[in-house]
C-alpha cells in the first residue's frame, strides 16, 4: 500500500507542476491581453471626446476650425477604422452653389441678386487665407452633384426667397424646442464640459497603462523565448530586480536590450516594485524548469522502482554475487540522481516562492492601488457628466445652424461609431482583467496541497478558498468574486440603447435632408415658372401695344395669363406646404437630438456611476485586506512541490 500511495503522490507532484505551468502561461499571455483591452478601453474614451468635439462643432459656430484637432493620445495605439478615415472630412469647404444662403448678421445682408463681382473677389481670396473656416449663414448648403448648373442669381433659387413673408415667420417661430429656462443649460454648452471629463477620464488610466507596461505589448512577442532563456538563471535579491537586473546582465551579449536600456523605465512603464511583465515571465520561466526537474526526477524513480524490484528478485533467487553487486550499484546511482533532482527542485521551488513573495504580490498591490485611483477618478467624471446633463433644459441651434447638411449626418454617425467602440473596448476590458485574475488564481490555487488528500483519487482541484494560502491567493480569490459581481451588464446595455438613438437621429437627419432637396428642388422650379411667367408676361404686353391683332385674341391672351397665374399661385402653397413639412422635421430633429443625447448620455453615466462606485469600493476593499494580512503575517501554507519532495527525499 505504501507503493501505491508513493506512486500516487510523485503522480500528484508531475500533475500539479503541469497545472502551475499551464495557469501561468496562461497568466503572462493574458497579462499582454488586459494590458492592451486597458489601453484601448481609455482610447475609446479620447475617441468619444473627439466625436463629441465635432458634434459640437458641426452645429456651432461656423467661424470655429473645421479641422478639429487634439494633443495625439499617449500611449500610441494601431487606429481603429471608423466611419471618418480621412482627415479632409473635417476640412470641407462650401462650394460656389452653396454660398447662396439667406444673408444673417455675419455677413452682407444684400440678396444674391444685389452682389457684385468685387464682392465675389473679396470672398474667394478670404476662402483662400482662411483654408479651415466656414462662411455660411442663413439655410445651410446643400449637396449639388457636379452635373446641375448653377441658377441664375437674377432670382436665386433659395425656396424663401420668392416669399419675403415668409422668413419673419421662419424667424419668429425659432428653432429651440424646450423653452429654456432662466437657469437651464444649452445641449451643445454642456456637451463641452462633457468632452473635458471625458479627456480628465482618459489620462486618469496612463498611470495604470505604465505599470502594465502598454507600450511594450508587441515590442518582444518575437523574442520571448530568448527573453525567458535570459531570465530564468539570472538571480536577484532585491525587489525591482525582474527589470533592472536584466538589463545589467544582458547588456553585453544582447544589442537589442542595450538598445531598450536607457528608455525601459520612461517609456516602457514599470512599476515602483518592479516590471510586472518580467516577473511573469521569469515565473514562467522557472514554473517550465521545475516541471522538467519533476518530469526527469519521476522518470528517474520509476527507473529507480524497477530495478529494485530486480534487486529483490535476484536476492530471493539467490543470484550470483557479481550480478547482485551490478544492480545493487545501479540502485545506489539512481538513489543518488533522486536525491540531486529533490535538491534542484526543492531551490527552484523556494525561489519561485521568492519572486512570488518578494516581487509579484508588491506588483499586485501597487496595481490594486493604481486601479483604485484611476476608478475614483472615473468616478469624480462620469458623476459630473451626469449632474451637467441633469441641468440641460434645450437644445437651440444658432440662425446659421438651423438645417442639417451632410456634415451633421456624418458627425452623427462618427459618434455612434465612437458610441459603439466604447461598448465593445469596455465589455473587453472587463472580460481581460477577469481572465488575467483566473489565471493568477489558478496558478497561486496549486501551492495549496492538503497533505490528507494527497492519496485521494477524487480530488480535482484544490479548494475554492483555502484559508491556508498564501495572501497573494487569498486577494486573488477575492478579486475574481469581486469582478464576477459588478455591474458591467447594465453599463453594456446602456451604452447599447444610447447608440441606437443617436442612429435614430442620423435617421431623423437623413429625413430633414430628404424633404430640405424637395423643397430646393419645388423652389427651383418655382424661379423658373416664375421668369416663364414674366416672359409670358412681356410678350402679351407687347402684343397689346401693338394693336395689330383683333381684340379675341388679346382676350385669348389674357385668359392664357389668367390660367398661367392660377397655376403659379397653386405651385406656392404646394411650396408653402412642403416647406411647413421641413419646418416640422427641423424641429423633430431637434427634439430627438436634445433627447436622445440628454437620456441616452444621462443612463450610461448613471450605470457607469453605479458601476465605478462598485469597482472603486472592490479595489479599496481588496487593498485594506492585503495590507492588512502584511501587518499580520503571512498565515501557514502549505508548499504542494516542497512538501511532495521532502517525502520523496526521506525515503
Amino acid at each position: 500500500m505504501g507503493c501505491v500511495a508513493s506512486k500516487l503522490e510523485e503522480e500528484e507532484v508531475v500533475s500539479i507542476c503541469r497545472e502551475r505551468k499551464r495557469f501561468l502561461k496562461l497568466a503572462v499571455e493574458r497579462r499582454y491581453v488586459l494590458a492592451d483591452a486597458h489601453c484601448r478601453y481609455y482610447q475609446a474614451l479620447y475617441a468619444v471626446a473627439a466625436a463629441i468635439k465635432l458634434f459640437e462643432a458641426r452645429h456651432s459656430s461656423p467661424s470655429s476650425p473645421f479641422l478639429i484637432t487634439f494633443p495625439p493620445p499617449s500611449p500610441p495605439s494601431p487606429p481603429i477604422q471608423n466611419v471618418i478615415s480621412n482627415p479632409m472630412f473635417l476640412q470641407q469647404e462650401p462650394s460656389e452653389s452653396t454660398q447662396e444662403a439667406i444673408a444673417c448678421d455675419s455677413v452682407d445682408s444684400s440678396t444674391p441678386s444685389d452682389s457684385s463681382e468685387e464682392e465675389e473677389e473679396e470672398e474667394e481670396e478670404k476662402q483662400q487665407d482662411t483654408k479651415r473656416e466656414e462662411q455660411v449663414c442663413g439655410y445651410f448648403y446643400m449637396q449639388m452633384s457636379p452635373s446641375t448648373p448653377s441658377p441664375q442669381k437674377e432670382f436665386g433659387w433659395d425656396f424663401f426667397n420668392p416669399f419675403d413673408g415668409v422668413r419673419p415667420e421662419e424667424e419668429q417661430k425659432g428653432l429651440t424646442v424646450i423653452d429654456t429656462p432662466a437657469r437651464g443649460r444649452e445641449l451643445l454648452d454642456a456637451l463641452k464640459d462633457i468632452e473635458d471629463h471625458f479627456i480628465r477620464a482618459y489620462d486618469s488610466g496612463k498611470d495604470v497603462s505604465r505599470m502594465l507596461e502598454a507600450s511594450r505589448v508587441h515590442m518582444l512577442s518575437g523574442n520571448s523565448t530568448k527573453l525567458i532563456q535570459a531570465i530564468t538563471w539570472h538571480r536577484s535579491s532585491s525587489r525591482s530586480s525582474s527589470c533592472k537586473s536584466l538589463v545589467a546582465s544582458s547588456s553585453k551579449s544582447s544589442s537589442t536590450w542595450t538598445e531598450y536600456k536607457n528608455d525601459l523605465f520612461d517609456d516602457c512603464g514599470g512599476m515602483n516594485s518592479g516590471s510586472h511583465s518580467l516577473t511573469l515571465g521569469r515565473l514562467y520561466a522557472w514554473e517550465k524548469k521545475l516541471y522538467d526537474e519533476v518530469k526527469a526526477g519521476d522518470s528517474t524513480r520509476k527507473i529507480y522502482e524497477r530495478k529494485c524490484s530486480q534487486l529483490r528478485n535476484k536476492d530471493v533467487r539467490g543470484d550470483d554475487e557479481l550480478s547482485v553487486d551490478k544492480t545493487r550499484a545501479a540502485v545506489k546511482d539512481l538513489y543518488a540522481r533522486i536525491l540531486v533532482a529533490i535538491r534542484s527542485a526543492e531551490s527552484i521551488s523556494k525561489r519561485i516562492q521568492k519572486l512570488r513573495d518578494e516581487e509579484l504580490q508588491p506588483q499586485i498591490m501597487e496595481l490594486l492601488k493604481g486601479l483604485m485611483q484611476t476608478w475614483k477618478i472615473m468616478l469624480e467624471s462620469h458623476q459630473t457628466q451626469n449632474q451637467i446633463l441633469f441641468e440641460v433644459k434645450s437644445f437651440t441651434c444658432p440662425s446659421y445652424g438651423k438645417f442639417c447638411n451632410e456634415s451633421h449626418r456624418l458627425a452623427t454617425l462618427q459618434l455612434e461609431a465612437e458610441l459603439l467602440n466604447w461598448r465593445a473596448c469596455f465589455g473587453e476590458y472587463i472580460m481581460a482583467q477577469k481572465a488575467y485574475i483566473e489565471a493568477l488564481h489558478g496558478w497561486l490555487s496549486k501551492f495549496v496541497v492538503p497533505e490528507v488528500e494527497f492519496c485521494s483519487r477524487g480530488r480535482r482541484s484544490a479548494p475554492p478558498c483555502p484559508a491556508n494560502g498564501p495572501p497573494l491567493l487569498i486577494t486573488c480569490h477575492d478579486w475574481l468574486s469581486s469582478l464576477q459581481k459588478l455591474p458591467d451588464e447594465t453599463v453594456s446595455r446602456a451604452m447599447k440603447s444610447f447608440g441606437k438613438d443617436i442612429k435614430a437621429l442620423w435617421v431623423h437627419q437623413g429625413e430633414e435632408q430628404q424633404q430640405k432637396r424637395k423643397v430646393d428642388g419645388l423652389a427651383k422650379e418655382l424661379d423658373r415658372r416664375i421668369l416663364a411667367f414674366q416672359k409670358a408676361e412681356n410678350r402679351v404686353l407687347e402684343f397689346k401695344l401693338s394693336e395689330q391683332k383683333p381684340e379675341p385674341d388679346g382676350q385669348h391672351q389674357d385668359e392664357y395669363l389668367t390660367e398661367k397665374r392660377d397655376l403659379l399661385d397653386m405651385f406656392r402653397r404646394k411650396l408653402d406646404v412642403e416647406k411647413e413639412k421641413h419646418h416640422n422635421c427641423m424641429q423633430e430633429t431637434q427634439r430627438v437630438t436634445l433627447n436622445g443625447i440628454q437620456t441616452g448620455f444621462s443612463s450610461v453615466f448613471e450605470s457607469l456611476t453605479e458601476f465605478c462606485k462598485a469597482s472603486l469600493k472592490m479595489y479599496n476593499d481588496l487593498v485594506n485586506y492585503s495590507e492588512s494580512a502584511e501587518k499580520a503575517g503571512n498565515p501557514s501554507y502549505i508548499e504542494g512541490g516542497s512538501q511532495v519532495e521532502e517525502e520523496d527525499g526521506s525515503r
